[in-house]
């Protein structure tokens, strides 16, 4: 990593690490709202997440992303706001922002309806900083003035976002997009920074009850970025309810460019979730099918603290 950042330098290039752009946001299946602004409040639920993600298992000092995300609903659900800490560290280099979030959901179908119908829109402002650590990067003192320049390791930059959703009777289809602010001022455009390239996402999925108990969640994700390849992400959500409202998942995810550090590749991986009000324990593990065995995986965690009241679980009256 750190040969790459020299010569990258050498040729007065801006350094971007590919695979350190917004890695939190491959954590949608535990915050579908680190896609999506729209999302925030969404459906009358609030929490509070940790995620916690370990890239390329088995290297040293290799690539982790730490995330703190919350979000809320108000004024009888139709609004919403969102909060996101996140930093993505990669040896020397890191990648660190704070963004705030808007919602505005409406709702179509009656109120109390399992299943509502509605559209929300979402819009997002976030402040983003790349650095790069010279003392970890360079063992000896550099006399070049390019080495010398802290923008080239330091560089803060502002952005916002919107998104859109639509639901009904359990499915979904919601686009995003990230990075709006280099088509209105040029200055904050450069075609090597992928960090704050425009970022498109656009998810779908269906929830399909097959018993009482049962739910399949099939869903689907697609990630496209301006200078970078395409990512998708394929779901099969198998969750088990129980009379309580507590639910457990398994999730089989397949992704065709992980955007690993040394190189993007296919991977396959599971997903597991447990909840009981008001908690939320995740895991996932993901392993990559090609580009070599470089490494036993990443591996993710994630902790959720439900911020409303738990949902009336109302009984079917007997006949």
């Amino acid at each position: 990593m750190r040969v790459i950042i020299f010569f990258s330098f050498l040729l007065g290039l801006n350094f971007a690490v590919s695979g350190q752009n917004f890695l939190f946001q491959n954590q949608n299946f535990f915050k579908p709202y680190l896609t999506n602004p729209a999302l925030a409040g969404s459906q009358g639920h609030g929490s509070a997440t940790v995620i916690y993600k370990k890239q390329l298992a088995g290297f040293k000092n290799s690539p982790n992303s730490q995330v703190i995300s919350a979000d809320y609903p108000f004024s009888k659900s139709k609004i919403g706001v969102g909060f996101n800490l996140f930093k993505d560290q990669n040896g020397a280099s890191s990648y660190a922002g704070v963004e705030s979030t808007f919602a505005y959901h409406i709702i179509t179908t009656k109120k109390g309806d399992k299943k509502p119908s509605g559209f929300s829109f979402g819009l997002s402002a976030n402040v983003n900083q790349f650095r790069v650590n010279k003392i970890r990067l360079l063992a000896d003192q550099v006399d070049d003035d390019i080495f010398n320049d802290e923008s080239k390791f330091n560089h803060v930059s502002p952005n916002f976002n919107v998104g859109f959703n639509f639901f009904s009777h359990g499915y979904f289809i919601g686009v995003s997009a990230y990075n709006f602010l280099p088509f209105f001022n040029p200055v904050f455009t450069d075609e090597n920074d992928l960090q704050n390239a425009l970022t498109v996402f656009v998810s779908t999925g269906l929830e399909l009850p097959i018993k009482d108990k049962l739910v399949i969640r099939p869903s689907l994700v697609v990630r496209t970025q301006e200078n970078a390849d395409y990512q998708l992400d394929v779901l099969g959500e198998i969750r088990f309810l129980t009379a309580q409202g507590s639910f457990f998942s398994l999730a089989p995810v397949y992704r065709n460019f992980s955007y690993r550090t040394i190189n993007g590749s296919q991977s396959v991986g599971l997903n597991a979730l447990v909840s009981k009000h008001p908690f939320g324990i995740g895991y996932q593990f993901d392993f990559p099918l090609t580009g070599g065995n470089f490494s036993a995986g990443d591996h993710v965690f994630s902790f959720t603290y439900q911020l409303t009241a738990k949902p009336k679980i109302t009984s079917k009256k007997k006949k």
